[in-house]
């Protein structure tokens, strides 16, 4: 490590640290909370900071950790922007061909000044209800574009509520991005309170936005273990499907303990054999809806 001023490092995971983070004035910078917490396992005491920007502080040095396989085009692209803009030395650790880091450091370094916006805006609605416009940022789940499974979700859930003559449930969002699913069940439901959770802050700051920009109300929950929040009235979650279904299983998990007797628990999934006997574990019972070429999944608690 560097001398002479506090150190900055972003885009770094436990496995790619040693001892050196330790060190007085480093400051570890993680976009997930999942890897604040992995960082602090493996070597307590660490500085760790989870914000869906850089840090302020009196830096010396920042360096940063990324390449194709790290990190999106845009993303990197938005983080070293801020990193030349913190006025000190930028050390990039680029993982990949030289030829592309040098293609990366050329849209900064050709126009330092340049500040870029990243934000991106589209909409979407559920039938019978007008469009709202959401707000992402690189970084979030479906950066610029609208999640079909989302949609499904949002179209089935809002549906449902309806029928049922639904006026004030209480809705919990996991894995909210930034937030398609659960606005759009508000759109249509606009008595429903709304609990977001998700463990990327970028997903939280965008759906923190969106609420203000869409006068929706909603309660924000930054975590990578759901939430011990009670009395929910419906669950709705797009889980993602790596690592053997062990955080599909976190997000079911979550829903039993939140879930009030006679509540339901909505997934959805591309198809309904891998996810299934994971729900079917947690709640006994699983009905597959098919929407938009994707299956939803109920379950009552």
């Amino acid at each position: 490590m560097s001398a002479g001023g506090d150190i900055l490092l972003t885009g770094y995971k436990a496995a790619d640290l040693d001892k050196a983070v330790l060190a007085p004035g480093v400051t570890c910078h993680v976009l997930d909370i999942y890897h604040k917490h992995a960082i602090e396992k493996v070597f307590p005491g660490a500085n760790v900071v989870c914000s869906a920007d850089l840090p302020e502080g009196n830096w010396s040095l920042v360096r940063f950790r990324t390449g194709p396989k790290l990190c999106s085009a845009e993303l990197s692209l938005d983080i070293l922007q801020q990193c030349y803009g913190l006025g000190c030395r930028v050390e990039l650790d680029f993982v990949g061909r030289e030829r592309d880091r040098n293609e990366l450091l050329a849209k900064i370094r050709d126009n330092p000044g340049r500040k870029r916006s990243f934000r991106a805006e589209w909409k979407a609605s559920v039938p019978g209800v007008p469009a709202i416009t959401l707000v992402s940022y690189p970084g979030c789940f479906c950066h610029r574009r609208m999640d079909e499974g989302g949609l499904a979700l949002a179209e089935v859930v809002s549906r449902e509520l309806k029928e049922s003559g639904a006026e004030s449930p209480a809705v919990l969002d996991m894995g909210c991005g930034c937030g398609l699913v659960g606005f759009l069940v508000k759109s249509a439901i606009p008595g429903a309170s709304l609990v977001m959770v998700d463990s990327h802050s970028r997903a939280i700051a965008a759906a923190k936005e969106n609420s203000r920009l869409l006068g929706m109300d909603a309660e924000f929950v930054l975590s990578d273990d759901g939430t011990d929040r009670k009395g929910i009235d419906v669950f709705v979650g797009n889980p993602p499907y790596y690592s053997e279904y062990r955080i599909a299983d976190l997000f079911l998990e979550t829903a039993q303990r939140a879930l009030k007797p006679g509540g339901v628990c909505y997934t959805v999934c591309k198809n309904a054999a891998g996810l299934e006997p994971v729900q079917r574990r947690r709640f006994g019972s699983v009905e597959v809806i098919h929407r938009r070429g994707y299956a939803v999944l109920k379950s009552m608690a």
